[in-house]
């Protein structure tokens, strides 16, 4: 007990530190953060939380219960701020961490567990998701807690109602964070094990019953609440249009079938190296090893059919991989090819990064006054950690080789929150182009974005509803007819110049790759126009749907 305990404070620390610390020390970048950080804030102005809405417009692309917790969260702390938007990602990643924990004492027990909780907390893109105002890390706990429920109460003996209830209940609120994917994940990781395992008898038990009525309750009521609230075309968009129906065709994100054979493992690192090892490992070990590995495979293959890809979609695969590699480095000698060979190439990769970082640092500090500091901080611990590893191998050591991995990258993590994205902030944040807005910006003036979502200057001036515009020519009239101030790409400022458009440019900013304008038609002659509410339902029919990304 106090064994279990240890390890468990262990988690907890480590966890705590990676995903906690300096959590609100930069602002909400894109893809994502300010746009659902924005949802959120309608909900608590509105008052509105079982349909979220973007711009003042109905937001069809994700269910409410994300932005709930969010804006719950802010009302606790009192504003709405990056770090309260980023807070429910780093509750349900360390609480993920810790059922990884769980499933990995029962698969094989708690050292098991202990290494798998690590491996997940350190890699990368679990670690920089549970940082994220996104939406994967709340998700990713509640499939992990649907797997882990449906597990033990497919191995009991008796009362497997109530951990199948805990299961069915977690499908059910994963539902209302995702969708489609907290039913999906759990199914494909649960099912063909147990069928394997048991045949039908898993599938046609009734202690499933209570919670399945639980879960069909749950999504029912729900389902009829919305219903009359929006009404069927809303329910429609939301449960298929832009979410299911992205599985056969998507308008962006549309990447090859292998593309996650080449994407996973480098965001799974520092432990990707180990990921080849760990498949062959839980392939020949025993018939329990199996279970991550169908969980990984089985539900790797199905993101892989799908037409929209993107890195963050496979993290509740996270819990999976972790369980492979951590039942990997629990069970085998550091002299086997299978640990040995990967370990050596982490030991020359710590060398090699330690050795290029002080270099990587004094180059940047053209940029970045800070960068040489930074580079040091990060050379000379990896130098020390690849040497580490040298040693642990030579010593056959494997608690000093593990532990090393464990806490050099944690230092890079913390390193990287403590100096390098506050420092990166002013090149990807909107604030500072959306506090241009605002200084130009007077009563009476219409605020537009110009072939852009615009959520992001939503959030950072604070301005409910935006006119969203994607026509030059719709453009054009608003410029001649009203006192505009715009946001739109720099490139589309020179074309609208070439032709002949006189506006007068307030600000020129590159935020995070892309060269954006703020430029105003006021002081430069035009005829004041009202706007009228005809006009406005003209222009909704000539914009995008509500929700969708900017344009290419």
């Amino acid at each position: 007990m106090r064994s279990s305990l240890l390890k468990v404070i262990a988690i907890l620390a480590v966890g705590g530190a990676v995903m906690f610390f300096n959590l609100g020390g930069w602002d909400l970048w894109n893809p994502d953060e300010p746009r659902y950080a924005e949802v959120a804030r309608e909900m608590l102005i509105r008052g509105e939380y079982l349909v979220p809405h973007l711009n003042g417009e109905v937001y069809f692309d994700k269910p409410p219960l994300f932005f709930a917790v969010i804006a719950l969260l802010s009302k606790l702390t009192g504003e709405m701020t990056a770090l309260s938007a980023r807070l429910p990602s780093a509750i349900f990643g360390v609480l993920t961490l810790l059922l990884v924990f769980a499933l990995g004492g029962r698969l094989k027990g708690p050292s098991t567990g202990l290494l798998s909780a690590l491996i997940l907390c350190t890699s990368f893109q679990f670690f920089w998701l549970s940082r994220r105002a996104n939406i994967d890390a709340t998700l990713t706990f509640f499939t992990t807690l649907s797997i882990f429920a449906f597990f033990v109460g497919g191995h009991s003996e008796r009362n497997r109602w109530a951990p199948y209830l805990l299961g069915y209940l977690s499908m059910a609120l994963g539902f209302l964070v995702k969708l489609q994917p907290a039913v999906i994940v759990p199914f494909l990781a649960i099912v063909p094990y147990f069928l394997w395992k048991r045949g039908k008898e898993f599938v046609l038990d009734w202690a499933h019953l209570p919670g399945f009525m639980a879960f069909s309750g749950i999504l029912l009521g729900w389902a009829l609440l919305t219903l009359e609230s929006q009404g069927l075309p809303y329910l429609r968009g939301l449960l298929w249009e832009r979410t299911a129906a992205t599985f056969f065709h998507s308008p962006g994100h549309d990447r090859p079938v292998y593309y996650y054979l080449y994407n996973f493992p480098v965001q799974f690192m520092p432990w990707g190296i180990f990921l080849p090892s760990a498949v062959l490992f839980c392939i020949r070990r025993d018939r329990e090893t199996l279970f991550p590995f169908l969980w990984f495979s089985l539900v790797f293959a199905f993101f892989s059919l799908s037409e929209a890809k993107r890195g963050l979609y496979l993290l509740p695969l996270y819990p999976a991989a972790a369980l492979m590699t951590g039942w990997l480095w629990s069970e085998t000698a550091i002299d086997e090819r299978l640990l040995r060979i990967p370990l050596h190439f982490s030991a020359v990769s710590f060398l090699i990064l330690g050795i290029a970082a002080p270099f990587g640092g004094l180059y940047a500090g053209k940029l970045w006054e800070g960068a040489p500091e930074a580079g040091m901080l990060a050379g000379f611990p990896l130098i020390l950690s690849g040497l580490l590893l040298f040693l642990s191998m030579r010593k056959g050591n494997k608690a000093l080789g593990f532990w090393t991995i464990v806490l050099v990258t944690s230092w890079l993590y913390i390193l990287c929150c403590w100096k390098v994205l506050p420092a990166l902030n002013p090149y990807k944040s909107y604030r500072f182009l959306c506090q241009k807005v605002l200084q130009v910006l007077q009563e009476g003036d219409h605020l537009v974005v110009y072939r852009r979502q615009g959520s992001e200057i939503n959030f950072y001036t604070g301005i409910v509803p935006i006119l969203r515009v994607y026509d030059p020519e719709r453009l054009k009239v608003l410029l001649s007819t009203r006192r505009v101030v715009c946001v739109l790409r720099q490139r589309d400022l020179e074309r609208l110049q070439q032709e002949g458009v006189k506006v007068r440019v307030v600000a020129v900013q590159k935020v995070g790759g892309k060269s954006l304008a703020v430029i105003t038609n006021k002081e430069v002659g035009r005829a004041d126009t009202p706007s009228g509410p005809e006009e406005d339902q003209q222009e909704d029919k000539r914009r995008g749907p509500p929700g969708m990304g900017e344009d290419p």
